[in-house]
């Protein structure tokens, strides 16, 4: 599977001590669906809560951690891949897919999201855990930044 931007997005997961990328549907990244559901509520609108979706997991914290990755490795990547699928594409618009738009820290319970689109990932935390809107690019480990070349320069453009 590749990035579609606005639907599918890259997602970098730490969790043991590593960092793994992962290509998502967006959805999957709203980490407490309970929180998501009173928000549409409070707004006047009819919430129809599907249980199979997301594998059943209403909030994704650190007791869900193991089934939520279980569900989830299909969709893991290397960043070794994620930078050479990044380097097939010659359509800006198509690299635009490739930026790493979400951090999910279950070691620091922390959401980090750098979404370009109106997306409030961070809002939507689960207790005890803290979201973010800003670039979290400084907290992946150099080797991880698979959207970089070797002198720096991002090779998406822009």
């Amino acid at each position: 599977m590749k990035p579609i931007y606005a639907e599918n997005i890259v997602v970098a997961i730490r969790y043991g001590g590593r960092i793994e990328w992962y290509i998502l549907d967006k959805d999957y990244c709203f980490l407490d669906y309970e929180k998501l559901e009173e928000a549409y509520k409070k707004r006047g609108y009819d919430v129809y809560s599907d249980d199979n979706f997301r594998y059943g997991i209403k909030v994704v914290n650190e007791r869900t951690k193991n089934l939520f990755l279980e569900n989830i490795k299909k969709y893991r990547i290397k960043a070794k891949e994620l930078k050479e699928m990044l380097m097939d594409e010659s359509d800006y618009d198509e690299k635009l897919a490739y930026n790493p738009s979400i951090l999910i820290d279950f070691e620091n319970k922390v959401l980090v999201s750098h979404y370009a689109e109106p997306e409030s990932f961070e809002d939507f935390v689960p207790d005890g855990w803290n979201g973010e809107y800003r670039n979290f690019e400084m907290d992946l480990p150099q080797e991880q930044r698979y959207w970089m070349d070797e002198n720096g320069q991002s090779l998406i453009g822009g």
